[in-house]
């Protein structure tokens, strides 16, 4: 998994605790390498599920809800790290039809060892459905990240979702508020 997840993800752990608990989620996630990330680097999945673990039992709040926000709050963060792939996209169907036919191609692009998920968008009807699908059993942080992506367009439209058996499949469905 790409650095900037575990980067960003410290500075989410810091800004919703603080300094000292973010320090606290690093000891107690025990990790190999003390918490030390770089951005261009990359890391094994276990390491970011031990941080988000580490944070859940710190601070009481489950890790489905950990990651979702973590999920919005990394949208908001692309909009800082990326305006130009983002300002690109009119609306938030425009964005998410473009997951994978050009985000994900960039993401690759610039990190040829990167194995973002499938993102695709379709249709059922008039309803934008997102199908999701990653060895890594995220479909939270993804939610949170759709979650972001309308809040980021003020598109008022919600997301209802049926979640893989293990978290590494998900459908996602934009519907009325």
């Amino acid at each position: 998994m790409k650095g900037i997840i575990f980067t960003e993800l410290v500075s989410f752990i810091e800004e919703v605790g603080g300094i000292a608990f973010a320090e606290q989620v690093i000891d107690k996630a025990n990790l190999p390498n003390g918490g030390a990330f770089t951005a261009v680097g990359t890391y094994p999945t276990e390491q970011v599920l031990a941080l988000v673990t580490s944070a859940s039992e710190l601070s009481g709040i489950p890790v489905p809800k950990l990651c979702a926000d973590y999920g919005e709050w990394l949208f908001a963060r692309f909009t800082v790290l990326y305006p130009q792939l983002i300002e690109q996209y009119p609306t938030s169907e425009d964005m998410l039809d473009h997951v994978e036919s050009h985000i994900h191609e960039e993401v690759t692009i610039l990190y040829p060892d990167a194995t973002p998920p499938k993102v695709y968008m379709t249709r059922d009807g008039t309803t934008p459905v997102i199908k999701y699908a990653s060895h890594r059993p995220l479909s939270h942080v993804a939610l949170g990240l759709i979650r972001g992506c309308l809040a980021h367009y003020k598109d008022p439209r919600q997301v209802t979702w049926s979640p893989g058996e293990d978290l590494t499949q998900a459908e996602f469905h934009i519907v009325p508020a």
